[in-house]
């Protein structure tokens, strides 16, 4: 209004001499009428406007609820309201897309859940009625499935405390040609047992890397678990460890350059198609779920892989064709560049 007020005072201004000579107050004044009517019908139309926008806005935020779809506002000019109205949409997708993981994590917690249980409760009553024998070898499949039913529990837990970041971390010096032989002595009878060939790749002098012992065999373990478990009879399984120089831009707090571990589980299993790569990491994904859920897998191992190696401040990426085999890189820097939270 100030702005069109000092407009028409201006065109007043410069209004012929012959403008002013007319009329009881002269043209002037009736001219400053008309600029002040202009100004007024002006602010009028923009406070309109302005208001408006915020009134949609107003009623989206007070229609706001998760368990509907989040309202979105429509946006229109390129104004701070339409600014605000777009924060507010990419904030709503964010929300609604949080909450449709949170509702899918529920459900495929419990029909994780469903299925030990329901066994162990078959097995119960089968022992109950006399169906079934009380005997060790029945006590040992009821322990088998507890167990199962426990590591589930401990992956959940893990995945939940990485996303707020409060897994603990114990940092030290980890010797990675000591830890991959020690891996490979372990999986050597379920290697053999399958007439699958384990071989390893580890150059000498691999210097030590950074990283908590227990979380970094966990992500090993979790990656030649799946190999054998998807590597057919006669095939092979390699482990490969390989340096790489330090880079300007890898640099620890100190702003020394530091560099890297990459650790590789391949194998010659039937591979993966193209479009489940971009799902591998997701939890209770499986490119197979009869597969997966007979052999045991929860679908979870890939996940916890993926926020043990973010937690060191690493990467890890798989590469597949079906009928290739995987390979799945671990990427970890020799000194992390910020320590792990702690619990």
């Amino acid at each position: 209004m100030v702005a069109a007020l000092s407009a028409a005072g201006t065109f007043a201004a410069m209004a012929p001499p012959w403008f002013g000579h007319h009329g009881p107050r002269g043209w002037n004044f009736h001219l400053f009428l008309v600029a002040l009517a202009i100004a007024a019908a002006a602010s009028v139309f923009f406070a309109r406007r302005i208001t408006s926008g915020l009134t949609r806005l107003r009623d989206a935020v007070e229609r706001f609820d998760l368990r509907d779809p989040a309202p979105r506002v429509p946006v229109e000019g390129d104004d701070e309201v339409a600014a605000l109205a777009r924060a507010f949409n990419r904030m709503a997708d964010r929300l609604e897309a949080d909450e449709r993981a949170r509702r899918q994590l529920f459900a495929d917690v419990a029909h994780e859940l469903r299925h030990p249980v329901a066994v162990l409760r078959g097995r119960l009553e089968a022992m109950q009625d006399g169906a079934v024998p009380t005997d060790g070898e029945q006590v040992l499949r009821l322990q088998d499935t507890v167990i199962g039913l426990g590591r589930l529990v401990g992956d959940l837990r893990d995945l939940s405390l990485a996303d707020v970041g409060r897994l603990s971390l114990d940092l030290g010096p980890v010797d990675l040609g000591a830890l991959i032989a020690d891996l490979c002595e372990n999986f050597e009878p379920v290697a053999a047992h399958r007439r699958i060939a384990l071989r390893t790749d580890v150059g000498p002098g691999l210097p030590p890397v950074t990283a908590d012992a227990d979380r970094l065999r966990q992500v090993l373990v979790n990656l030649l678990s799946n190999a054998l478990q998807y590597t057919p009879e006669g095939g092979a399984v390699t482990i490969r460890v390989a340096v790489e120089a330090a880079s300007a831009g890898d640099r620890v707090a100190g702003g020394a350059a530091r560099g890297a571990v990459t650790i590789e589980v391949a194998d010659t299993g039937p591979g993966i198609a193209a479009e489940h790569l971009a799902h591998v990491f997701d939890r209770f994904y499986r490119t197979d779920p009869a597969r997966g859920r007979a052999t045991g897998g929860s679908g979870l191992g890939l996940a916890i892989v993926r926020s043990l190696v973010a937690l060191h401040g690493g990467t890890v990426a798989v590469r597949s064709r079906p009928g290739e085999g995987s390979r799945f890189t671990v990427r970890l820097p020799l000194e992390p560049a910020r320590r792990g939270p702690r619990a």
